[in-house]
């Protein structure tokens, strides 16, 4: 059960105790990444350009320092991505997420009590394995069962949602190949459907529509 401390701190972000979970082996509490998007966007959390500290994408390896404001206050921290503490292949943005998380928390007061489920790889929730669960429109196929993709849909909605430019969304959908093949073919409306809600398709292009006019939007001409 969450401490009221804590609690309080999550309402007045605009969150409820669905934002965190707590780990099993450490005792941590761990707040799901899209959970400190929606902390910052309702606190009106600004974001300086980021310090790149160490840049080798051979290796996989970024390093960047990202500092945030919230009115008066402001906080840094850095954003750490490596093989050795990731399992990620899209390093720059695993940075970025770490960074703006640990910035996010030390704002809005939960720094210490809470950590972001982007600070290790073992810090993610495990999806439940229930294989007796069937739908309508579920054919079994290899990898995943439903529950599992069910949850992973969920996951990688919060995730396009949460991505701020166009390289973070293409590192996104390319380490997610595996599971957009499999919802393809075991639950195609999964993955193209224009009805409400959306497939995970027309949520990845009205996202990438989103960046490209943002970034066209940053475009300055000369006098």
């Amino acid at each position: 059960m969450i401490d009221k401390d804590m609690a309080d701190i999550l309402k007045a972000a605009g969150l409820g105790q669905d934002a965190c979970w707590k780990h099993k082996q450490s005792g941590k509490w761990i707040i799901y990444h899209w959970a400190c998007e929606r902390a910052a966007a309702h606190k009106g959390i600004a974001f300086d350009p980021p310090t790149i500290i160490h840049a080798d994408p051979a290796q996989k390896i970024a390093t960047i320092c990202v500092t945030g404001r919230l009115g008066d206050k402001s906080e840094w921290s850095f954003g750490e991505a490596a093989p050795y503490n990731t399992q990620q292949t899209y390093p720059f943005a695993m940075a970025e997420k770490r960074g703006k998380d640990r910035v996010i928390l030390k704002l809005i007061g939960l720094h210490g009590m809470a950590y972001s489920e982007e600070e290790a790889d073992d810090f993610r929730q495990a999806p439940a394995r229930n294989k007796s669960v069937k739908d309508a429109d579920w054919h079994e196929g290899p990898a995943l069962n439903r529950d599992e993709m069910k949850d992973l849909f969920s996951k990688m909605s919060n995730d396009v949602i949460a991505c701020s430019d166009l390289g973070m969304l293409t590192g996104l959908v390319a380490t997610s190949t595996a599971f957009l093949k499999q919802i393809q073919v075991n639950s195609p409306k999964w993955w193209d459907s224009e009805s409400d809600p959306p497939g995970m398709k027309q949520r990845i292009e009205a996202k990438r529509a989103e960046l490209e006019a943002k970034e066209a939007d940053n475009i300055s001409f000369p006098a």
